[in-house]
């Protein structure tokens, strides 16, 4: 576990045995300052984040529309912190001050280290509740895999965040290359290999190897090497971490359970075999934290990253020889058992001692996942829509096929690399997977990133089973 994370549920433990942690405890919730309604009665609402300018333009514009909706009775306050250690850090002191937020955006392990110190409510509360909770219907109009992540902290499903800006992994491909050489588009890893293999005799590669030196270039790049282990862990059938029948947080494929560990050794041995014959690579090997440059290089012309970071793969931009970039799905191991990732932040409400104020952080949260507002946050960034309703309306579908109404009335089509991410992205929604979150989870996000690079970077270069073995005990000793 991370240094500051293991001293922090330590400090939080401490905390609520003498403490009872609540939010903005200042004169009641009411106008503590920095509030510029002109109802003295108003009640703030702290909401942390860390998104940057562009992203809390956007959150500006749906705060307006709440603070209309309920005419001043609340000012929502938006602080940003510029990034997410930065934000989890600041929320983290200051549950154990007894100061926290009303709500803040939340990733699934920050709540299982807030909730390691009972700072935050459960959402049940509110969405069970007959005046201001979610009907049926509303639950329903959430995109699954995106709702379910907010009940993912204990064996009961115990809902502690609400989605908001979600995003996935994809693979982009250099279309033109696809298009001279008649290639299919791989489905399934098998199928990259074989593009990888056909790849490996054209002029191109050459070119590339030339250029670069061959232990630069690749057919295909992985973005994130936590990523890949959970992804190919998952799917090769394992479980990468699970609740065992008391409920306690596991590291399954890590060492905990034979039979998950085993088909996680698996999946990795596949990918060492392809990484040893120069087909396939991570960012390690092309000396960057992301594949995008060495795509629009031409060192890989195949990479999986970030439907967020679409624009960065975009092969317009190359400084060599520009091209098309395709989108597509994430291959798979086995099209029966698809699993793809899905990334993120959600939305989590703190335990206020004000009443009032802990109900206007409630409806600041339903607002921001209301129909208006995700629509509004699905055109305007490039985060996925988390509502059926809203990705299936005629305004988001404009918006991803990129059709522009002019002013004669004639469609303008001009799809962009964004929006093709977008379309794609959601296209594999029924595979999507997320992992449980509980104390110390994070740790194991960070040793599948160490056995990524282990075993295929290592020197000496040590056997998986020794690898796997150190990145347990590394877990289960720290």
């Amino acid at each position: 576990m991370k240094k500051f994370t293991k001293i922090a549920i330590l400090l939080l433990m401490i905390t609520i045995t003498f403490t009872f942690v609540g939010c903005n405890q200042t004169d009641n919730g009411k106008n503590p300052g920095g509030n510029t309604t002109d109802n003295p009665d108003a009640i703030t609402i702290k909401y942390w984040h860390a998104n940057g300018a562009a992203l809390t333009t956007v959150l500006e514009k749906i705060k307006a529309e709440f603070e209309k909706k309920y005419n001043g009775k609340y000012v929502v306050e938006l602080t940003s912190f510029g990034d997410y250690n930065t934000l989890r850090d600041t929320i983290t002191s200051s549950i154990a001050a007894g100061d926290a937020p009303t709500a803040a955006q939340t990733y699934p392990d920050h709540v299982s280290l807030y909730l390691s110190g009972k700072a935050l409510q459960s959402l049940d509360k509110y969405i069970d509740d007959p005046k201001y909770g979610m009907t049926e219907e509303e639950q329903a109009q959430f995109i699954e895999g995106f709702w379910d992540e907010g009940t993912i902290y204990d064996k009961e499903g115990t809902r502690y965040a609400l989605p908001f800006n979600k995003s996935t992994e994809l693979m982009y491909y250099n279309a033109d290359l696809f298009a001279k050489y008649k290639w299919n588009v791989p489905t399934t890893w098998d199928e990259v290999i074989d593009i990888a293999k056909r790849w490996k005799q054209t002029s191109e590669y050459k070119r590339a190897c030339d250029t670069y030196g061959e232990n630069l270039v690749y057919p295909m790049g992985y973005d994130s090497e936590a990523n890949l282990f959970i992804t190919f862990t998952q799917q090769y059938g394992a479980s990468y971490t699970a609740f065992d029948e008391n409920g306690v947080g596991r590291f399954n494929a890590f060492g905990y359970n034979a039979e998950d560990t085993a088909k996680s050794k698996a999946a990795m041995q596949w990918y060492l075999n392809n990484y040893k014959a120069g087909y396939i690579a991570t960012t390690t090997a092309f000396g960057s934290n992301y594949c995008s440059d060495a795509f629009k290089n031409g060192q890989c012309i195949m990479t999986i990253g970030s439907s967020a970071g679409a624009s960065y793969n975009d092969g317009q931009q190359s400084t060599t020889t520009k091209f098309t970039t395709g989108v597509a799905s994430v291959p798979q191991y086995d099209k029966n058992n698809g699993q793809v990732i899905q990334q993120g932040t959600n939305v989590s409400l703190f335990d206020c001692v004000n009443e009032e104020e802990e109900l206007g952080g409630w409806l600041w949260l339903k607002h921001m996942v209301s129909y208006e507002s995700v629509l509004t946050w699905a055109l305007e960034t490039s985060y996925f829509p988390i509502r059926k309703d809203v990705l299936n309306s005629e305004a988001y579908q404009n918006h991803v096929k990129g059709i522009t109404i002019a002013g004669d009335g004639s469609q303008i089509v001009n799809q962009t690399i964004a929006a093709k991410a977008k379309q794609a992205g959601l296209a594999q929604q029924n595979w999507f997977y997320t992992n449980i979150a509980f104390p110390s989870s994070s740790r194991a996000r960070d040793e599948a990133e160490t056995i990524v690079q282990r075993i295929l970077y290592g020197t000496p270069a040590p056997t998986i089973d020794e690898v796997y073995k150190a990145a347990y005990n590394s877990i289960m000793n720290d």
